[in-house]
């Protein structure tokens, strides 16, 4: 295989082949039930009986067969789309810098750069240009290789199961020739391909018996994320409210009065007094999250994750939908910066709220569904934000949060049929740059970062298209002095800012402008003002309108 062998891959290409055989498993399982409930034992008995009997059992043995084959094509094939997608990231990646940088790809595969010989050139452009077509040079054999490995691993499923052998033969109550809990590990195409292929009474059953593994499962229903969350919500409030009744019953805790001086407070265990404090932040998190959900209709909690204190997860993390994330023809990301916790998300939902219905008014009758994403431990104070840590896990969590959205919209060969976008505020600009670079190109639909203190890459290199790039920045935001002295210190490449990138001096973004004459809110928390000039710059991109 080379390189010309790959460049039409696509992901999509596989999705009339998977939902066909999504409405077969679903046909065959009704049928195999109907075999199942066939009495032949009642008022009939000898030779015939027996022959009829054993040829039901024959049919039922033979229905299970089937749904065990279907079951692994449709594994097969969901896999085999994973890995045509990570083969058309690697040939995106590779493309798009090479015409960045002006490199040439032969059809084997072979990176040249004409200009490698411009006697103009210093040497540190030189050494840039070098290190770029490396780069290029490794996701083009990186395509080739995945390229060639996914195409062995679908021949091996299609040459087994054409020999009539399925990898399990399962009863029909044992979700046959599918997972029987939800996958662990698998690729959101994988997700979305094994819950479609589920029934009703199947899909139902598994929110019953597993709305912990459901409720942040990237690549299922909305609706049934919403309704696994909602229930571990209201389950983890109940526990924590009868430990922290617990624990208030051990000994005598209470808040030091004003000027009262802290040793005529009982502690009598300060490991306790600790796990009672932490109690108490886990429950008002969850009342802000309650408080949230209900304000007004249309809302869903599409990810709740209550904090660990691990790495990653010291605060509780949850994402809330205004509007029908199933339906919706445009649906936005947004992606909150420093000191955001759990305790903000009443305001933020209200914020997403107001932000949609203004973006309603500008699709000419299409729908919107925007989503508060509290996904990632954004930095508590200036220190924390000063590192990237943070919002590189962020970004991967968020790759996979809108490529979840793009598969569980993706039915009947149609594509998912949503524009989606993503909308980065301060540190949550950095954080989403990371998620927008890692997400398969076609996922995300439209960009935008304001009050940015910087982004991980140069815009060419965001699998977002071309045109749907935008920045904005009030000139008395903080981070526009604070990414502009950066510029001046020598070492840093032009167009540094304070945590990369700094989208101002990228061509790649469009500019918006936030601010008109009845603009009174500015600084670095006026975007989303509701009313606001910024805010409809912001509705404007969410459904594509913008520039």
């Amino acid at each position: 295989m080379i390189w010309d062998d790959v460049l039409g891959w696509n992901e999509d290409a596989l999705d009339p082949a998977v939902d066909a055989l999504i409405r077969i498993r679903q046909r065959a399982y009704t049928v195999g039930e109907y075999i199942q409930s066939i009495d032949v034992s009642s008022g009939w008995s000898g030779a015939g009986a027996t022959a009829a009997q054993e040829r039901r059992d024959g049919l039922e043995d033979s229905s299970e067969l089937v749904l065990g084959l279907i079951g692994d094509l449709i594994s097969g094939l969901s896999a085999a789309q994973h890995g045509v997608a990570e083969v058309r990231l690697a040939v995106s990646e590779a493309l798009s810098r090479a015409s960045f940088f002006g490199f040439h790809i032969s059809s084997s595969g072979n990176v040249s750069d004409p200009c490698a010989r411009d006697p103009s050139m210093t040497r540190g452009e030189k050494d840039e240009r070098e290190a770029a077509m490396q780069t290029t040079q490794t996701n083009v054999w990186d395509a080739v290789d995945k390229a060639a490995d996914v195409d062995a691993a679908l021949k091996s499923v299609l040459d087994v199961v054409g020999q009539g052998k399925a990898s399990q033969v399962e009863d029909l109550s044992d979700t046959p020739g599918l997972a029987d809990s939800p996958p662990v590990g698998a690729s959101t195409q994988e997700v979305a391909a094994w819950w479609d292929a589920l029934t009703d009474e199947e899909r139902q059953r598994m929110i019953k018996e597993y709305p912990r593994q459901l409720g942040n499962l990237d690549g299922i229903d909305a609706w049934a994320r919403n309704e696994a969350n909602q229930h571990n919500l209201n389950e983890d409030l109940a526990a924590v409210e009868r430990r922290i009744a617990e624990l208030e019953g051990q000994f005598n805790y209470k808040e030091p009065k004003p000027g009262e001086p802290s040793d005529n407070v009982s502690y009598q265990d300060p490991a306790l007094v600790t796990e009672l404090q932490d109690l108490e932040r886990q429950r008002d998190d969850i009342l802000s999250i309650k408080d949230a959900l209900a304000q007004g209709s249309h809302t869903q909690l599409l990810l709740y994750e209550p904090a660990t204190g691990g790495p990653g997860n010291e605060l509780t993390h949850a994402a809330i939908a205004v509007g029908n994330m199933d339906t919706a023809d445009y649906v936005a990301t947004y992606v909150p910066g420093m000191t955001t916790t759990a305790a903000d998300m009443p305001g933020l939902t209200k914020d997403m709220r107001n932000l949609r219905d203004v973006a309603e008014e500008n699709c000419s009758g299409g729908s919107v569904a925007t989503i508060a994403w509290m996904g990632y431990d954004a930095p508590p104070d200036v220190p924390a934000a000063a590192g990237l840590g943070r919002a590189e896990t962020g970004g991967d969590s968020l790759a996979a949060f809108v490529e979840g959205i793009e598969d569980s919209r993706n039915v009947d060969g149609q594509g998912s049929g949503v524009y989606q976008t993503v909308l980065g505020h301060s540190y949550g600009s950095t954080t989403s740059s990371y998620g927008v670079s890692q997400a398969r190109p076609g996922v995300v639909d439209g960009y935008a970062v304001f009050g940015s203190p910087g982004i991980v890459n140069d815009s060419w290199d965001m699998n977002v298209p071309e045109d749907n790039r935008y920045m904005m920045v009030f000139n008395d935001d903080p981070l526009y002095y604070g990414n502009g002295l950066v510029w001046g210190e020598e070492g840093l490449p032009p167009g540094s800012g304070l945590l990369g990138k700094d989208p101002f001096l990228d061509d790649g973004f469009t500019h918006l402008n936030p601010k008109d004459a009845n603009t009174t809110v500015t600084g670095h928390s006026g975007y989303l003002v509701n009313n606001s000039k910024a805010q409809e710059q912001l509705a404007r991109v969410v459904v594509g309108k913008a520039g």
